[in-house]
């Protein structure tokens, strides 16, 4: 599938909503009152819309270290690149979730829309916080569930396995629970680096493949569950 994707050598700035990280992080359990951390958030609406109903989200990123014009400016460019790249794995993607390959675009459109305007306004302050995998900048246990969303296994080509177990580990360390999703790469092919993380943790935290009520791309309707070992 990377084939069909043009991204410029890295990981593209392509936001998610609060829905779909409901869907693909399986988060209707998740307390009210829990404490949430979204790890490589880019230009995702997640913490805008869950701060707005009273949640605790922070989200990190290096982008956040950009104005937020300068983050909108990358939307464009990816934009045109992810249409064409979907449009030729028309396929290969489940449209159950999205209506077309334009439907999705507009979807990440607004997405970016409500993210920007959060991240500009005035009372925004400690939502989103530039930092990089794997060094988190919190203390340990600071949070319950800590996500990371299409970044991690999905970008297996240009993360490698260190950068993933060294990620996975800061993650247990500052969150109690740990969920990663998706677990595919590029290709569509089960990440080369799920089962040799999964047995470099196996001392710290149980893990286990969680089916999620989502599939986009077909098969890729698993996330990865970590909880640390007490």
């Amino acid at each position: 599938m990377s084939r069909d994707f043009n991204l410029g050598g890295k990981v593209p700035p392509w936001g998610r909503n609060a829905a779909e990280y409901e869907a693909f992080f399986s988060l209707d359990e998740i307390a009210a009152s829990a404490r949430v951390l979204d790890c490589g958030s880019g230009p995702a609406s997640f913490a805008a819309e869950w701060s707005s109903q009273g949640r605790f989200v922070v989200a990190a990123d290096p982008i956040y270290q950009q104005p937020g014009d300068e983050i909108a400016a990358d939307f464009e460019p990816t934009a045109v690149r992810m249409l064409e790249g979907t449009r030729k794995a028309y396929d290969r993607f489940s449209w159950t979730h999205y209506k077309s390959p334009e439907d999705v675009v507009e979807r990440r459109r607004e997405t970016l829309r409500r993210f920007i305007a959060d991240f500009q306004a005035a009372d925004r302050v400690g939502r989103y916080v530039a930092a990089r995998l794997p060094d988190l900048p919190f203390s340990a246990a600071s949070f319950d569930p800590v996500l990371c969303a299409h970044m991690l296994f999905l970008y297996s080509d240009e993360l490698d396995l260190d950068l993933h177990i060294a990620s996975l580990r800061e993650m247990l360390r500052v969150g109690r629970e740990v969920r990663v999703f998706p677990l595919l790469d590029m290709q569509g092919e089960r990440s080369k680096h799920l089962e040799p993380a999964m047995r470099d943790l196996e001392t710290i935290a149980h893990a286990e493949l969680v089916r999620v009520p989502f599939e986009f791309r077909r098969g890729d309707s698993f996330m990865l569950r970590l909880r640390a070992r007490s």
